[in-house]
């Protein structure tokens, strides 16, 4: 078997649960990881098993035996990161939100098609397979026409990137997009309407809000993020036959189908599984053997409709990220 060698570019708590998954992975290796500070980069390549360690990005990006690489840094700093790993060759994973704006991925995906790079947005709700089946539940008409979705997600006390807008923060860029994504799961990608109410910080970033979608058909979704209380982080779809309660959102556990009495028909739990991150990283190996350029399960067009709308909201909210002026 092929073992591929991925990088990871930066070194915090995801890219943590990042270098967990792969050195449980027999199809790859941890070969490096990056920090600007290089005792860090090292503290963290010891820990994980990574074979080397850089104190910089730019030695990351150039190492000639890397194939792949994880970007795990805060959201103002994904375009650049993912720039400078193309410029060096690189297919690229980078972490969620994938950039702060619609501009910025454009930019991206059009510079990965002129290299014949594979770039895609590690979203990992989009790859997993609870979410496939989750959409083949709704295709088969087991609670009928779907109607209805409430979601609702939490970030309780939330890593201090979330709380500074110089660093792409907010609860919409970092809980909201798997609330959108659930969305476009359950309801696919055309909106007739967006109407949301927005609480701010005083530093003037989003850390609490309703947002609601309307769909053909007389569908609606009605989402709510918060950086303030505990959510249960659960979803449901109501249907004109039942329903589908979906238990953690983010990690679906399991699908819950109720008749329309609200009694329990059937459950659907996920497989066994390492952490969930393990199917957006063979997904990238996958896409990288057969020639393409984005991962099916993550198309780039869902990257970019869905930081699209995110842009509508913030701009509706008055919300322009430091790093977009």
């Amino acid at each position: 078997m092929k073992q591929w060698k991925i990088g990871i570019l930066g070194t915090g708590n995801i890219a943590g649960k990042m270098a967990d998954t792969l050195r449980q992975m027999p199809e790859v290796s941890l070969h490096a990881a990056a920090a600007r500070d290089l005792s860090r980069a090292q503290s963290f390549a010891a820990e994980y098993g990574a074979q080397k360690a850089y104190g910089s990005y730019e030695e990351l990006a150039k190492d000639p035996e890397i194939e792949l690489i994880y970007i795990a840094t805060p959201n103002n700093y994904h375009r650049d990161h993912a720039m400078l790993c193309l410029q060096n060759g690189k297919h690229v994973l980078c972490e969620k939100p994938f950039t702060v704006n619609e501009t910025e991925a454009t930019e991206l995906f059009s510079y990965a098609r002129q290299q014949k790079l594979l770039i895609t947005e590690a979203l990992w709700t989009r790859y997993m397979p609870l979410s496939a089946q989750l959409c083949q539940l709704l295709q088969n008409g087991i609670i009928g026409e779907p109607y209805l979705l409430q979601a609702s997600m939490s970030a309780l006390a939330p890593l201090p990137r979330l709380k500074d807008p110089n660093l792409g923060g907010g609860a919409l860029l970092d809980i909201g997009v798997y609330l959108l994504t659930l969305d476009a799961l359950v309801f696919g990608p055309h909106i007739e309407k967006v109407s949301s109410s927005v609480i701010q910080s005083p530093e003037g970033i989003d850390i609490q809000s309703c947002i609601a979608l309307t769909h053909p058909g007389q569908k609606m979704s009605v989402l709510n993020s918060t950086m303030l209380s505990v959510s249960d982080r659960k979803a449901c779809v109501f249907g004109s036959k039942g329903l589908l309660t979906i238990h953690n959102i983010n990690n679906m556990e399991v699908i819950e189908h109720l008749d329309q009495n609200r009694a329990l028909v059937a459950q659907y739990r996920r497989p066994e599984q390492i952490s969930g991150l393990e199917y957006e990283v063979r997904s990238c190996l996958h896409a990288i053997e057969n020639g393409l350029l984005e991962c099916p399960e993550m198309p780039h067009s869902e990257t970019l409709r869905i930081l699209r709308l995110m842009d509508s909201i913030r701009q509706e909210w008055g919300i322009c990220y430091p790093c977009e002026k």
